[in-house]
């Protein structure tokens, strides 16, 4: 008998659906990241941001597939808000849109999504950078 897992739908727009990533989305998320961004990770890194914080590795899915995803670590670390004090901090490792889904606005709902799940850890702040690539 073959068991499928369960997934949660966290936030829906129009065609597209955001849910956590599973073990299976790794190899599409790969493939994302490969084709939309200048830096690589190894497989064993995308695993163990899954397994460490589950709630912050979301992915976009229209149809079955894999456009989308926002991948996320926690870290332990001095504020940069306060003037002391050691807090838990969201860190956006990366966030990427297949570019055929680039133009549209089906990534504007990932980062509010990402605000909500990781506030379950109660993390003080998350940190996002932008680079401009040419």
């Amino acid at each position: 008998m073959l068991l499928k897992t369960l997934q949660v739908i966290l936030n829906q727009k129009q065609d597209c659906i955001f849910r956590r990533c599973e073990h299976g989305d790794i190899i599409s998320v790969i493939e994302i990241n490969l084709r939309t961004l200048p830096e690589h990770y190894s497989d064993y890194f995308y695993e163990s941001l899954l397994e460490e914080l589950p709630e912050g590795f979301i992915v976009a899915e229209i149809a079955g597939k894999i456009i989308g995803y926002i991948m996320c670590k926690m870290e332990y670390g001095f504020s940069n808000f306060k003037k002391l004090g050691f807090v838990k901090k969201g860190h956006v490792v990366s966030i990427a849109v297949a570019e055929e889904y680039s133009e549209t606005a089906i990534s504007i709902p990932i980062y509010p999504d990402l605000k909500k799940k990781e506030q379950i850890k109660i993390i003080n702040y998350i940190k996002l950078f932008f680079k401009k690539y040419a």
